[in-house]
């Protein structure tokens, strides 16, 4: 593959946003305007704070027509969902000028005369006004998160000493409900206690952290499968399991039990057929859970290093099979009454029972289920949110605010900022 095909590639196909895009076309035309020009960087920053300045009067407008369609039935349409289509809902305002202005001082995009504004650069904008819009609200009362990739490399754990622990801990001292909504799906707690190890550890030894802080810690295992919460005794500590009848919402318990079956039959099926047709390894391996069914690459020995190495799937084979398993369950009449997501975690891919918006959602009832948690008072982080089938944390948008972040750096960047205003 050319370099400049892997970029595109890299960026079109897996990094797609439209509403992203259409930003990165409105500041492509004063960069090519002012480019080379004496005064190129004085306007060319007059012009983009212009730009930001009127997506924000878009995105209000947008807030106050969504409220209307709601609560009086109009069928008004925001002028920003004329020009994106695609465009997602908006919980909060997003001060895009004043982000524009933190980013700047960090990014240099103003000067550069090369490289317009890019899709990194605008997402981080984007981050930033987020973030900046719930400082000002002062109302955040649950973050949640996604593991791989974002609290820690992809296949990876929180070790002891790591540099999310302190930062996590710093949420749940300031009162903040913390919940971690990944795709591993355990129904045993020990297997969380090992991946996040550092953090439980770092929780246990502190002595003078109360309880009810620390108990604020849950994960949400399979997406929405499995509800853990932390807990510590005097000798003990670790995660333990919630009833379902504690958590499980009303319209998850009537799924049908056949339903789940033979989705998840049909799924496993069509991974069958795809490692044969398109010719993967013997040693990758089709497992099957109760909630999911999914694809790993599995291991091979290498004679020249002398050791067991992980088998790669291509990027574009994990693609292909998410989107085939996607579009047969489509037309698969029981997969219509249960919630499913097909996704790929980067090595491999995974169909599971139900989703992140639905885990989000649980956890914003189960911290307050008398009166739940709202989705301007949720804010989730993760990697995931290109909107195809293979992003798994784009599904979390309809349920809270969302940071975009493509590293655990990013993570702790964002949660520095987070805890600098909280």
């Amino acid at each position: 593959m050319s370099s400049r095909y892997r970029v595109e590639y890299n960026l079109k196909v897996h990094k797609k946003d439209a509403f992203i895009d259409w930003i990165k076309g409105m500041l492509a035309v004063p960069f090519v305007l002012q480019a080379g020009t004496n005064t190129g960087a004085e306007k060319t920053y007059e012009q983009y704070r212009s730009i930001f300045s009127d997506i924000e009067d878009l995105i209000s407008q947008k807030i106050e027509i969504d409220n209307r369609r709601r609560d009086e039935g109009s069928l008004e349409e925001s002028r920003l969902d004329q020009l994106v289509p695609q465009v997602g809902i908006f919980f909060t305002q997003l001060p895009l000028v004043e982000a524009f202005d933190v980013q700047e001082q960090r990014r240099a995009m103003c000067n550069r005369r090369m490289v317009s504004p890019s899709f990194n650069d605008i997402r981080h904008i984007l981050n930033s006004a987020q973030l900046l819009a719930l400082f000002k609200s002062k109302e955040l009362k649950l973050v949640t998160f996604d593991g791989d990739v974002t609290l820690y490399e992809d296949g990876g754990s929180i070790e002891r000493g790591g540099k999310i622990v302190r930062r996590l801990i710093g949420l749940l001292k300031r009162g903040l409900n913390v919940g971690i909504v990944t795709a591993a799906g355990y129904d045993d707690p020990e297997k969380y206690k090992e991946r996040l190890s550092g953090l439980c550890f770092e929780l246990f030894s502190n002595k003078t952290m109360p309880l009810e802080q620390k108990s604020k810690l849950t994960i949400m295992g399979g997406e929405s499968n499995y509800l853990f919460q932390y807990y510590e005794t005097a000798e003990q500590f670790g995660f333990k399991a919630i009833d379902d009848h504690q958590w499980v919402p009303q319209s998850v318990q009537n799924w049908s039990n056949d339903d789940i079956t033979s989705t998840l039959d049909v799924a496993e099926k069509c991974l069958r057929e795809l490692k044969v047709k398109l010719s993967l390894p013997n040693e990758c391996e089709i497992i099957r859970k109760q909630k999911a069914v999914g694809i790993v690459p599995g291991f091979r020995f290498d004679e020249e290093l002398e050791v067991n190495v992980k088998v790669q799937i291509q990027r574009e084979t994990l693609e292909e099979m998410v989107l085939v398993v996607q579009k047969t369950l489509e037309s698969f009449p029981p997969a219509q009454n249960i919630q499913y997501s097909c996704f790929d975690g980067g090595s491999d891919l995974w169909c599971d029972i139900g989703g992140k918006d639905l885990g989000v959602s649980i956890l914003q009832n189960f911290y307050q289920s008398e009166s739940p948690i709202t989705a301007a008072q949720t804010l989730h982080i993760g990697d995931q949110f290109a909107p195809k089938g293979s992003a798994n944390d784009y599904k979390a948008r309809s349920a809270g605010c969302t940071l975009w972040v493509s590293s655990p750096h990013e993570t702790h960047e964002a949660l520095d900022d987070l805890l600098a205003n909280l």
